[in-house]
């Protein structure tokens, strides 16, 4: 036990310093990864997000646009009966509800369009930009049996 104590093993200043820096080195790979992973996580949560928002409001207004009578649409304005879906900004809104507020662009045409849907009604939604500026258009058609 004596000769225990009077040893004098040990490690120097060089191979602390070389060990600390190696140590440095992997805690900062180890944190990139993980802020890496972290920015994906909420981009792709992000984007997941707005599809939902999207698809939902296509699934809305598909479905009062097969149970209107009348359809018109003028200036942004689409009016289902007592449903009317109007966009201003970023918003669409169903009879002054917020249905999204991530809708870039609300368009919706059809054969032989003049406020008049003849078979079919074509429904676009364009996104807003996403955190890397990208768009995503949604659209549904609509036939008509008359």
């Amino acid at each position: 036990m004596v000769n225990r104590l009077k040893r004098e093993d040990g490690l120097t200043l060089v191979e602390l310093l070389a060990s600390l820096a190696i140590l440095s080195v992997v805690i900062l790979l180890v944190g990139s990864v993980h802020i890496f992973g972290q920015t994906q996580f909420i981009s792709q949560t992000e984007s997941a997000g707005q599809s939902n928002d999207l698809r939902y409001s296509l699934t809305v207004i598909s479905r009062d646009v097969r149970q209107a009578e009348e359809i018109s649409f003028e200036s942004g304005e689409l009016r289902l009966g007592a449903s009317t879906y109007s966009h201003s900004g970023t918003e669409l809104r169903r009879n002054g509800e917020l249905l999204s507020s991530r809708v870039q662009s609300f368009t919706v045409s059809g054969n032989n369009f003049e406020n008049d849907f003849d078979e079919k009604a074509i429904i676009t939604l364009d996104s807003t930009p996403n955190r890397q500026g990208k768009t995503q258009t949604y659209e549904t058609t609509i036939y008509f049996r008359r």
